[in-house]
Protein backbone atom coordinates (compact mmCIF):
# COMPACT_ATOMS: atom_id res chain seq x y z
CA UNK A 1 0.00 0.00 0.00
CA UNK A 2 1.19 3.48 -0.59
CA UNK A 3 1.23 5.61 2.13
CA UNK A 4 1.07 9.26 1.17
CA UNK A 5 0.42 10.95 5.02
CA UNK A 6 2.23 10.08 8.23
CA UNK A 7 1.68 11.77 11.32
CA UNK A 8 3.91 11.66 14.03
CA UNK A 9 3.13 12.28 18.04
CA UNK A 10 6.84 12.47 19.53
CA UNK A 11 5.98 11.73 23.14
CA UNK A 12 8.94 10.31 25.24
CA UNK A 13 11.18 13.29 25.76
CA UNK A 14 10.97 14.06 29.18
CA UNK A 15 11.49 10.80 30.05
CA UNK A 16 14.56 10.09 27.91
CA UNK A 17 16.66 12.45 29.63
CA UNK A 18 15.43 11.66 33.24
CA UNK A 19 16.58 7.94 32.22
CA UNK A 20 19.87 9.11 31.63
CA UNK A 21 20.19 11.99 34.47
CA UNK A 22 20.06 14.53 32.68
CA UNK A 23 17.72 18.02 32.81
CA UNK A 24 14.61 17.41 31.23
CA UNK A 25 15.08 20.27 28.96
CA UNK A 26 17.40 18.04 27.29
CA UNK A 27 15.35 15.57 25.83
CA UNK A 28 13.75 17.99 24.10
CA UNK A 29 16.73 19.32 22.19
CA UNK A 30 17.36 15.44 21.38
CA UNK A 31 14.47 15.09 20.53
CA UNK A 32 14.31 18.04 17.94
CA UNK A 33 17.59 16.56 16.28
CA UNK A 34 15.91 13.26 15.98
CA UNK A 35 13.12 15.14 14.05
CA UNK A 36 15.09 16.02 11.41
CA UNK A 37 16.55 12.61 10.73
CA UNK A 38 13.47 11.02 10.60
CA UNK A 39 12.26 13.94 7.82
CA UNK A 40 15.16 12.44 6.00
CA UNK A 41 14.53 8.86 5.78
CA UNK A 42 10.94 10.27 4.63
CA UNK A 43 12.63 12.12 1.89
CA UNK A 44 14.31 8.70 1.08
CA UNK A 45 11.13 6.35 1.78
CA UNK A 46 8.97 8.50 -1.36
CA UNK A 47 6.49 9.77 1.62
CA UNK A 48 4.72 12.79 0.20
CA UNK A 49 3.72 14.31 3.79
CA UNK A 50 4.74 13.95 7.14
CA UNK A 51 3.49 15.50 9.76
CA UNK A 52 5.03 16.29 13.42
CA UNK A 53 3.13 17.28 16.56
CA UNK A 54 5.92 19.59 17.67
CA UNK A 55 3.89 22.19 20.39
CA UNK A 56 0.00 21.22 21.57
CA UNK A 57 -1.90 23.82 23.17
CA UNK A 58 -1.75 21.54 26.44
CA UNK A 59 1.61 22.23 26.11
CA UNK A 60 1.38 25.81 26.34
CA UNK A 61 0.70 25.47 30.02
CA UNK A 62 4.05 24.03 30.94
CA UNK A 63 6.31 25.96 33.37
CA UNK A 64 8.11 29.30 31.78
CA UNK A 65 11.49 27.66 31.96
CA UNK A 66 10.71 24.57 29.81
CA UNK A 67 8.40 26.69 27.27
CA UNK A 68 11.51 29.40 26.92
CA UNK A 69 13.96 26.08 26.08
CA UNK A 70 10.89 24.87 23.17
CA UNK A 71 11.15 28.21 22.02
CA UNK A 72 15.03 28.15 21.93
CA UNK A 73 14.98 25.14 19.75
CA UNK A 74 11.97 26.41 17.19
CA UNK A 75 14.42 29.37 16.53
CA UNK A 76 17.32 27.01 16.25
CA UNK A 77 15.40 24.05 14.25
CA UNK A 78 14.14 27.06 11.72
CA UNK A 79 17.31 27.50 10.62
CA UNK A 80 17.96 23.61 10.12
CA UNK A 81 14.99 23.43 8.19
CA UNK A 82 17.48 25.75 5.43
CA UNK A 83 19.12 21.96 4.28
CA UNK A 84 15.42 20.75 3.62
CA UNK A 85 14.41 23.40 1.35
CA UNK A 86 17.61 22.66 -1.28
CA UNK A 87 16.18 19.12 -1.34
CA UNK A 88 13.14 20.27 -1.96
CA UNK A 89 11.03 20.12 0.89
CA UNK A 90 8.00 22.06 1.38
CA UNK A 91 7.53 23.39 5.00
CA UNK A 92 3.81 24.10 6.22
CA UNK A 93 2.83 24.85 9.97
CA UNK A 94 -0.77 24.65 11.01
CA UNK A 95 -2.05 25.18 14.78
CA UNK A 96 -2.83 29.00 15.84
CA UNK A 97 0.36 30.95 15.71
CA UNK A 98 -1.11 33.76 17.23
CA UNK A 99 -0.26 32.01 20.62
CA UNK A 100 3.58 31.65 19.79
CA UNK A 101 6.05 34.65 20.26
CA UNK A 102 6.30 36.78 17.26
CA UNK A 103 9.62 35.77 16.41
CA UNK A 104 9.46 32.62 16.13
CA UNK A 105 6.22 33.46 14.09
CA UNK A 106 7.78 35.38 11.64
CA UNK A 107 11.09 33.18 11.05
CA UNK A 108 8.15 30.25 10.42
CA UNK A 109 5.84 32.33 8.10
CA UNK A 110 9.48 33.30 6.18
CA UNK A 111 10.59 29.85 5.36
CA UNK A 112 6.83 28.53 4.70
CA UNK A 113 6.85 31.63 2.04
CA UNK A 114 10.71 30.38 1.01
CA UNK A 115 9.14 27.18 -0.20
CA UNK A 116 5.47 27.88 -0.79
CA UNK A 117 5.97 27.99 -4.72
CA UNK A 118 7.67 24.34 -5.33
CA UNK A 119 5.55 23.08 -7.68
CA UNK A 120 6.76 19.50 -7.35
CA UNK A 121 8.33 18.81 -3.45
CA UNK A 122 9.71 15.99 -2.70
CA UNK A 123 8.30 15.81 0.63
CA UNK A 124 5.59 18.78 2.36
CA UNK A 125 7.07 18.82 6.06
CA UNK A 126 4.09 20.03 8.56
CA UNK A 127 5.01 21.36 11.46
CA UNK A 128 1.65 21.15 14.14
CA UNK A 129 2.82 23.94 16.50
CA UNK A 130 0.32 25.60 19.27
CA UNK A 131 -2.12 22.80 17.72
CA UNK A 132 -4.51 21.46 19.30
CA UNK A 133 -7.36 19.33 16.99
CA UNK A 134 -10.52 20.87 19.07
CA UNK A 135 -9.18 24.22 18.35
CA UNK A 136 -8.56 23.89 14.79
CA UNK A 137 -12.26 22.68 14.16
CA UNK A 138 -13.42 25.59 16.09
CA UNK A 139 -11.65 27.66 14.60
CA UNK A 140 -13.02 26.03 11.04
CA UNK A 141 -16.52 26.42 12.34
CA UNK A 142 -15.89 30.21 13.32
CA UNK A 143 -14.28 30.70 9.54
CA UNK A 144 -17.46 28.59 8.02
CA UNK A 145 -20.28 31.12 10.45
CA UNK A 146 -18.75 34.58 8.95
CA UNK A 147 -18.63 33.13 5.32
CA UNK A 148 -21.82 33.02 4.94
CA UNK A 149 -21.98 29.81 3.73
CA UNK A 150 -26.07 28.42 3.89
CA UNK A 151 -26.45 25.72 7.06
CA UNK A 152 -27.90 23.36 5.06
CA UNK A 153 -24.72 23.25 2.16
CA UNK A 154 -22.66 22.23 5.09
CA UNK A 155 -21.21 18.69 4.51
CA UNK A 156 -18.01 16.86 5.42
CA UNK A 157 -16.45 18.51 1.75
CA UNK A 158 -17.00 22.22 3.19
CA UNK A 159 -15.81 21.81 6.82
CA UNK A 160 -12.34 20.17 5.26
CA UNK A 161 -11.87 22.90 3.41
CA UNK A 162 -11.83 25.20 6.58
CA UNK A 163 -9.36 22.88 8.69
CA UNK A 164 -5.79 23.55 9.32
CA UNK A 165 -5.03 20.58 6.71
CA UNK A 166 -7.31 21.65 3.39
CA UNK A 167 -5.09 21.20 0.49
CA UNK A 168 -3.66 17.90 2.89
CA UNK A 169 -4.78 14.44 2.41
CA UNK A 170 -5.96 12.48 5.41
CA UNK A 171 -3.26 10.65 7.29
CA UNK A 172 -2.35 6.96 6.37
CA UNK A 173 -0.61 6.27 9.07
CA UNK A 174 -0.06 7.66 13.00
CA UNK A 175 2.97 6.82 14.97
CA UNK A 176 2.74 7.51 18.47
CA UNK A 177 6.06 6.89 20.46
CA UNK A 178 6.70 6.61 24.26
CA UNK A 179 4.03 4.14 24.91
CA UNK A 180 0.62 5.94 25.48
CA UNK A 181 -1.63 4.70 23.03
CA UNK A 182 -4.14 7.92 22.25
CA UNK A 183 -4.24 10.77 20.01
CA UNK A 184 -4.07 13.97 22.17
CA UNK A 185 -6.18 16.21 20.68
CA UNK A 186 -3.65 15.96 17.43
CA UNK A 187 -5.88 16.15 14.00
CA UNK A 188 -9.11 14.33 15.46
CA UNK A 189 -10.73 14.39 11.90
CA UNK A 190 -8.21 13.72 9.63
CA UNK A 191 -7.15 10.25 11.74
CA UNK A 192 -10.68 8.64 10.90
CA UNK A 193 -9.68 6.32 8.99
CA UNK A 194 -5.59 5.77 10.01
CA UNK A 195 -3.67 2.92 11.44
CA UNK A 196 -1.97 3.31 14.73
CA UNK A 197 1.13 2.58 15.19
CA UNK A 198 2.11 2.81 19.27
CA UNK A 199 5.37 1.79 20.39
CA UNK A 200 7.16 2.10 23.75
CA UNK A 201 10.45 3.46 22.45
CA UNK A 202 10.81 7.02 23.55
CA UNK A 203 11.21 10.10 20.82
CA UNK A 204 14.98 10.49 21.22
CA UNK A 205 15.41 7.15 20.87
CA UNK A 206 13.49 6.16 17.57
CA UNK A 207 15.60 6.10 14.64
CA UNK A 208 15.19 5.62 11.04
CA UNK A 209 15.46 1.39 11.33
CA UNK A 210 12.27 2.03 13.77
CA UNK A 211 10.19 4.45 11.46
CA UNK A 212 11.54 1.82 8.08
CA UNK A 213 9.44 -1.02 10.68
CA UNK A 214 6.64 0.76 11.00
CA UNK A 215 6.18 1.45 7.73
CA UNK A 216 6.42 -2.16 6.79
CA UNK A 217 3.42 -3.00 9.84
CA UNK A 218 1.46 -0.55 7.76
CA UNK A 219 1.30 -1.99 4.74
CA UNK A 220 0.98 -5.48 6.34
CA UNK A 221 -2.69 -4.14 7.20
CA UNK A 222 -5.91 -4.30 5.37
CA UNK A 223 -7.31 -1.37 4.89
CA UNK A 224 -11.41 -1.26 4.09
CA UNK A 225 -12.45 2.25 5.92
CA UNK A 226 -15.76 0.53 7.25
CA UNK A 227 -16.74 -0.97 3.44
Amino acid sequence: MTIKHIAVIMDGNRRWATKRGMPKIMGHTQGGKNLFTIVDEAMKQDIGYITFYALSTENLKRSEEELSHLFSLFNKSVASLEKFIKNNVQLRVIGNLQLIPEEIRSKLESMIEKTKDFSHPKTILTLAVAYGGRDEIMRAIKKIMHSGINVSDINEEVVGRYLDTHDMPDVDLVIRTGGHKRLSNFLPWQTTYAEFYFTDILWPAFNKKEFISAIEWFEEQKRNKGK
